[in-house]
This record gives C-alpha cells, structure tokens and sequence, in this order.
C-alpha cells in the first residue's frame, strides 16, 4: 500500500477546494477535482521541520537563510542541471504576485503582453488587471498533446509590439512539457523581436517518466540576460498554504526595476513556515516525489483506460508533466455548458477549457492528485456526467 493511498478528510479544515464546494458548485455533495492542489499528506521531513519550528513557541518576524538558499541551489543543480548564482536569486510570496510584478516591472500600461492558449487563468487576469493588453497566440493540438505554433507567435510578435512574453512551462493546463529544442526556437523569436520573457516554472518537478524539464535560462543561455524564472516547492510538495517561491533574475537592470516597484508592497516577505518548509522539502523530499511521480501516473493510466472504454469520444491529452489531465470533449453531442451542468448533477466538480482563453473551449481539466478511492469514486461520477 502506497502512502498516497490514505484518505485524509479536509472538509472543515477551511480547504477551498473541499469546504467551497457549495458556493462553487451548488452543492455540498461534490467529489472536488478542480483546484490544482493535492489531498496528500506532505512529506515527513517537511511536517518535522513544521513541528520543530511549533515547539519552539515563538514566531516572531523572519528573515530567509543562507542554508534556505544553500537548499533551492542544490535542489535546482541536482534536479534540473540549473545552475543558480545566489546573487540572481529571489524570494517572493507566491508565483501569480511574481508574474504581477515582473508585468508592472517591465511594461507600461496599455503595452501588450503576449502568452499562448489555452493558459493558467492568472496568466491574463493579471495582465487585464494591471491595464495591458492581452494578446494570445493558440497552441495547436494535435495526437493528444500541443505543439506552439511558431508562425502564429511570430506574426503576433511582429504586427501587435510585444513588449512581455508569459511563458507556463510545463504547460497547465495541457500538461505539456517543452523540449530544449522548442524552448530555443521560442527564445531565438523573443531575441529577433528583443522581447523579455517571464518563465512560470512552478511545475517543473512534477514531470512524468521519459520526459525531461529544461529551464529555459538552460535551454537559451544565450538569452538568459532577458528571461525572469519562476519557481517553488508549494506545488511540488502540496504546500500551496505557506506561500513561498523564488524567481531568478540575472539582469541587473531588471533586478533594480523589480527592486523599484516592489516598494510599493510590504507583504513580499516569506513567512517562516515557508523558510522552513520549502529548505526541508528541497533538502528531505526527492524519495517522496519520486514516489508521487509514479503514484499521479498510474492515477493517469487507470482514467485513461476507464474514460477509452466507457466515453471513447473523449479525447485523452498525454500527461508529460503536472497532475492535471486535460479531456478533449469536443466530439461529445452537446456543448460545454451541458458538460459542466451534467458534471455537476453527477456529482463531480471540475474545471471548463474555456476558463482557460478561448482555444480551451470544449476541454475539461481534471485533478488526478488524490488517493486511488477518491480518484475512483470521482471517476465514476465523470463518466455518468458526460455519459449524460
């Protein structure tokens, strides 16, 4: 038995995904999997460290450590070859602030900001909210997964004065993860149209077997002076609560601009939950995310045999990274609307593609990080919804 396998009830522990199912969905008695957290326990070393920090009584102001960035260092060398100088390196509550004031940092108001479709909400409900424009190129689905359309992206970069590029990569919601190869293509654009890009890589340890995350100051070192990464262990390590990332800036000039206009917000600092949490996720938590990698995966597997012998219209996106899968419904005889009201009167909440810009239309994005009982009982219901 897998420590996945534990069912942990978190109705009544104020989780949004579980206690705001009624306000969300109408009714109380829905299996949620929508919200992109997981309903596991977090790692042993992480809950130690938690405890540590508990018993000691006090939690006064923090300030982050050097063995916290001894931590994130190592982690990124060992895990994805990315080497990160300490001088480029810097804390920020969350990633969806980040992508805020990179947007506020780097462009003016009316400027044009440039992201593929279908993307993470935030994505352009940041960049509406900070008066940009917001400017889509579609992704092109094809055998079950996206590719970028690199003419689209260029002809867009050409006629609508791009000044910023938002990049989710590995891609939520399409769980893709982008090759080296692509990754260079796409920087050698952003160079020929002397556009920065700001790189959300929030899921780059949750890649899947034979596929491998390259950050993109990696794959283009010969533009990494242009490029902001953004990075945390909250996603990995189910610690979405503490609110804590990092982003990586090399530019000094960029550096001083982000410096700027962070004056203006006093709420930047990590808590100490999150200097504690994220140093011992990094330093203690490799075996148990090796042990979730296979777990999400075999979670894909037995959705995909269910969803191909019972709803064979539905389309299954390859899971090359996240723990979200991305159903193409299209084929199905009604329309999204019907979709998610029939989802919902099954007794399931999930996410609509449309949500997501307007090539997700016709998807629907599913939560497959919870224990095999949860993931059955769901499943169920999603198949008698879209049987409907």
């Amino acid at each position: 038995m897998s420590q996945f396998d534990e069912v942990i009830p978190r109705t009544g522990t104020n989780s949004e995904k579980w206690d705001g199912v009624e306000e969300l969905f109408g009714r109380k008695d829905i299996i949620p999997m929508w919200v992109a957290d997981m309903d596991f326990r977090a790692p042993k070393p992480v809950l130690d460290a938690f405890q540590r920090q508990i018993d000691h009584g006090i939690f006064g102001y923090s300030a982050k450590s050097e063995s916290l960035v001894d931590a994130v260092i190592n982690w990124n060398k060992e895990q994805h070859q990315f080497e990160i100088d300490p001088s480029t390196l810097f804390f920020n509550g969350a990633v969806v602030p980040t992508i805020s004031l990179a947007i506020r940092s780097l462009t003016n108001k009316g400027d044009a900001v440039l992201m593929v479709s279908p993307i993470y909400p935030p994505f352009f409900n940041v960049t509406k909210a900070t008066e940009r424009k917001v400017v889509m190129s579609p992704l092109i689905y094809e055998n079950h997964q996206y590719r970028i359309d690199f003419n689209d992206l260029e002809e867009r970069m050409k006629t609508e004065n791009i000044k910023l590029f938002l990049l989710c990569n590995p891609q939520n919601p399409g769980g893709r993860c982008f090759t080296k190869e692509e990754l260079n293509q796409l920087a050698k654009l952003c160079e020929k149209y002397q556009i920065p890009v700001v790189s959300d890589e929030i899921h780059a340890d949750l890649v899947m077997k034979n596929h491998k995350h390259v950050p993109l100051m990696v794959a283009a070192p010969f533009y990494s002076d242009q490029i902001i990464t953004l990075m945390a262990a909250t996603k990995t390590f189910n610690l979405a609560a503490i609110k804590a990332s990092y982003y990586i800036i090399t530019n000094k000039d960029y550096q001083d601009k982000f410096a700027a206009e962070q004056k203006y917000a006093t709420t930047n600092d990590l808590n100490v939950f999150g200097i504690v949490g994220t140093e011992a996720a990094y330093r203690g938590g490799a075996d148990w995310l090796n042990e979730l990698k296979d777990y999400i995966y075999s979670n894909f597997e037995y959705v995909k045999d269910m969803l191909e012998k019972e709803v064979p219209e539905v389309g299954i996106t390859d899971l090359e990274a996240t723990y979200l899968m991305w159903l193409d419904c299209r084929a199905l005889p009604k329309g999204e609307k019907a979709i998610y009201a029939d989802l919902i009167d099954a007794g399931v909440g999930v996410q609509m593609g449309s949500g997501f810009g307007y090539s997700g239309k016709g998807f629907v994005r599913l939560n497959i990080a919870c224990p095999k009982e949860t993931l059955e009982k769901g499943v169920k219901l999603l198949i008698k919804g879209l049987k409907k």
